[in-house]
């Protein structure tokens, strides 16, 4: 009987051993975005207010809201409209072409993980500057459509910074880190995607460069947490092994 014990022991202790090897990668799952929100550096204590309605800059943003607006019905225009998205799928599309590679989760699904967590941590880090200088968008300003209605809120006063801008400039800053042989133009499809905003009517300027000047501090201030080294580690290995595979086929 003791046998039969330890040889339906032995059994299971096997089949646990080979499960758990084919699992696949696993984020670090504490704090669920690397650092908790308060942890993260707190924009409404480093960015500026937004430019008032008779400041200089004001003037400057509502420029960069028209030329935005002049090419909507254009092939760029169509681009702004996609660039709406913050889903993982299409962002790892959007970049795809920059980086050379066909970005999916289901082929890179470490990276993938990995990227999302950190936009979202970033994103944290302007809650209570949206909220602390509730300004008006430019649509809910000039009173006019934009080219994603659905997305439109009549008193979601959340315009500064920009929350999209953010989450694509530190996917950018990610993905050149990951890929620094593709960095300029990772970089380039960065702000493209960050100007879109304009163009949609979604986002002044000013919004935009407080959003990425925030992605640069959240990517720094993640930087210098080991656990999110040791996963961009990771997340580089995986897009090196399955890219350099995908180039032989």
């Amino acid at each position: 009987m003791n046998r039969i014990i330890r040889s339906f022991s032995l059994a299971i202790a096997i089949i646990g051993i080979a499960s758990s090897c084919a699992q696949p990668y696993k984020l670090s799952q504490k704090p669920k975005n690397y650092l908790e929100a308060e942890q993260m550096p707190d924009a409404s204590r480093f960015l500026p207010s937004p430019p008032g309605f008779h400041d200089i800059a004001f003037i400057v943003d509502s420029s960069v809201y028209e030329a935005g607006k002049a090419i909507r019905n254009t092939a760029r225009g169509q681009q702004a409209v996609e660039d709406a998205s913050t889903e993982i799928e299409y962002i790892l599309k959007r970049f795809s072409p920059a980086m050379e590679a066909d970005l999916t989760p289901e082929k890179y699904p470490f990276l993938a993980s990995f990227v999302k967590k950190s936009f979202k941590a970033a994103r944290s880090s302007i809650n209570i500057a949206k909220d602390y200088f509730k300004r008006e968008r430019p649509y809910q300003y000039f009173e006019e459509p934009t080219p994603v209605p659905e997305d439109e809120e009549r008193n979601d006063f959340t315009s500064y910074p920009s929350g999209h801008s953010i989450r694509y400039w530190m996917v950018a800053l990610v993905l050149s880190s990951i890929d620094p042989e593709h960095q300029e133009a990772i970089l380039k499809t960065g702000y493209e995607c960050c100007r879109s905003r304009t163009i949609v009517g979604f986002h002044y300027k000013s919004d935009i460069d407080a959003a990425m000047l925030a992605a640069s501090a959240s990517f720094a201030r993640l930087s210098a947490e080991k656990t999110w080294l040791k996963d961009l580690q990771r997340a580089r290995k995986e897009f090196q092994r399955v890219s350099q595979r995908e180039r032989i086929r």
